[in-house]
């Protein structure tokens, strides 16, 4: 195929249709009329000799040609991008660049408000926002660009990604001040008895610490399980239960809700987090200078501030 014969703008209407399978929301997204949109993948579909993608009730279905090309050209996309934004210089102070990070409420609670003060701090026009859940499928919304970062205790296993450790993080549990048998410190005895709040399963997740504790021939007695962090301390702080969280939101939320942090008594037990986030992104001047500053912010061993 001659390239010179080839509307290389295409390429990007093929990732946002594939993206969106909606011709409405591909237009949108791109910024082109809907009537515009349509002639565009007709002009795809002589291209590449295919009908590529299917109307359906809701939207438009890939055909199996469609699929073969979504990988190759989201890479070709993300190259150019990569290519273009090295040249370019990233200034914080007028960029109203939008950062998406992914986390389950770890983020949130010890990298997210830390983050906006350092940016206010700065004077940065910079956004962040959070991805509202760990989605099954956050690999691909990292590589379609939807994600910037994610911070999780479990890595992603592709290549495709780079993974940064970010921190280390003890077990600690949070108790009620006047709880009826546990007091200044909690026992491996104390820990098993008493009723847990516990997570949510997230899939096939099955949280680390449970996993220690399975291997050991030991399980935690389940209270409750809720959907989010921040949940447990309203539970524990009115009830007998107790939760374990990481040694940094469990101080936080100690702090917070006039409740006992104890360490766990699992001693030889931590939970690594990671910073993870696509490697065309690699060389993004606007994404290393935010990656820097979560770095930075996340491996300082300072309390956090209410």
């Amino acid at each position: 195929m001659n390239l010179r014969s080839v509307d290389l703008n295409l390429l990007t209407i093929f990732d946002a249709i594939i993206t969106e399978l909606n011709l409405s929301r591909a237009a949108e997204k791109i910024g082109m009329t809907q009537p515009a949109m349509s002639a565009a993948l007709g002009r795809l579909r002589v291209t590449l000799k295919d009908e590529l993608f299917v109307r359906t009730g809701r939207g438009v279905r890939p055909t199996p040609r469609a699929l073969e090309l979504q990988r190759p050209i989201r890479d070709i996309l993300d190259r150019v991008s990569s290519t273009l934004s090295a040249t370019q210089r990233f200034d914080p102070e007028t960029s109203e660049r939008v950062f998406t990070l992914a986390s389950i409420d770890y983020g949130g609670i010890a990298v997210i408000p830390q983050l906006l003060r350092h940016l206010q701090e700065l004077q940065s026009s910079v956004k962040v926002n959070i991805w509202p859940q760990y989605e099954s499928d956050l690999a691909e919304q990292m590589h379609f660009g939807n994600v910037d970062f994610a911070i999780d205790n479990i890595p992603i296993t592709d290549n495709e990604f780079h993974i940064e450790n970010l921190r280390q993080e003890r077990a600690f549990c949070l108790v009620r001040k006047g709880h009826p048998y546990i007091r200044d410190n909690l026992s491996l005895e104390q820990f098993l008895e008493a009723e847990h709040v516990v997570l949510y399963p997230h899939g096939d997740r099955v949280s680390q610490l449970d996993e220690y504790l399975i291997a050991r021939g030991m399980r935690r007695n389940y209270g409750i399980k809720v959907p989010s962090f921040f949940n447990m301390p309203y539970i524990v702080q009115s009830t007998d239960l107790i939760c374990g969280l990481p040694e940094r939101m469990a101080l936080h939320f100690a702090q917070l809700f006039n409740l006992k942090a104890l360490a766990a008594p699992v001693e030889d037990w931590v939970a690594t987090y990671y910073l993870m986030w696509h490697r065309g992104l690699d060389e993004d001047p606007g994404h290393k200078w935010m990656r820097d500053i979560i770095i930075a912010l996340s491996r300082d061993q300072h309390p956090l501030q209410l």
